[in-house]
């Protein structure tokens, strides 16, 4: 594996999010001074219908100012590590818990791709509302049940369990680390809407992802 990863490019995706603004930046601020190259990944138009459509595109021009990868057309090879960000109103877009509840099932695109990238051993690392999603889609492909956090929130926490994780109660900044499944998780904004933790919830994200890189 430690031959593998020193062919792959310092590249870590970062799968947007419309809500997230704090994550992303303090994120793009840690992946550069970590000495990351950053590929900056979007699922929308896959799934999107018109009453669910949210216009991405200003967020994102003002936040990276660089071209945007549909993840259709990321092959997991050419990353190192992959960082999920998600809003509630991508949570209701990419899966139907608002309809199913714990029986809830996501988007056929974006589990492909994390299954697809999980399939490859690469760290991944998901915050708040992004990590049920990340459970939910690996579900059956993992070493054993994954250990996550989304913080304090019992809605999600149950949505979890029902994909077969365990859900942490955690305080802001604190992530929690699966060495077992290569998984970062941190509740981000959902747990705190001060800038300075999620800054720090950041830094504490990439400092894990990189640990798990090293192996």
């Amino acid at each position: 594996m430690v031959e593998l990863r020193s062919k792959i490019p310092k590249r870590i995706g970062v799968l947007l999010s419309s809500e997230s603004l704090w994550e992303i930046v303090y994120l793009f601020y840690q992946i550069d001074l970590n000495g990351f190259m950053r590929l900056p990944i979007t699922c929308r138009g896959q799934s999107e219908s018109p009453k669910h459509q949210v216009d991405h595109s200003p967020l994102f021009e003002h936040l990276s100012r660089i071209e945007i990868t549909n993840a259709v057309d990321v092959k997991p090879g050419s990353l190192q590590a992959l960082i999920l960000t998600a809003g509630q109103a991508d949570f209701d877009l990419y899966c139907n818990y608002a309809q199913a509840g714990e029986a809830f099932g996501v988007d056929q695109g974006l589990r492909a791709f994390l299954r697809a990238a999980h399939r490859r051993g690469m760290p991944i690392g998901a915050f708040g509302h992004a990590v049920p999603l990340l459970v939910k889609s690996i579900q059956g492909i993992t070493k054993a049940g994954p250990v996550v956090t989304v913080g304090n929130n019992p809605i999600l926490q149950a949505g979890i369990a029902a994909a077969g994780a365990q859900a942490v109660v955690t305080r802001p900044t604190e992530v929690i680390i699966d060495e077992t499944n290569n998984l970062v998780t941190s509740g981000g904004f959902l747990a705190s809407n001060r800038p300075t933790e999620v800054a720090a919830d950041c830094e504490n994200m990439l400092k894990a992802i990189m640990e798990l890189i090293k192996g």
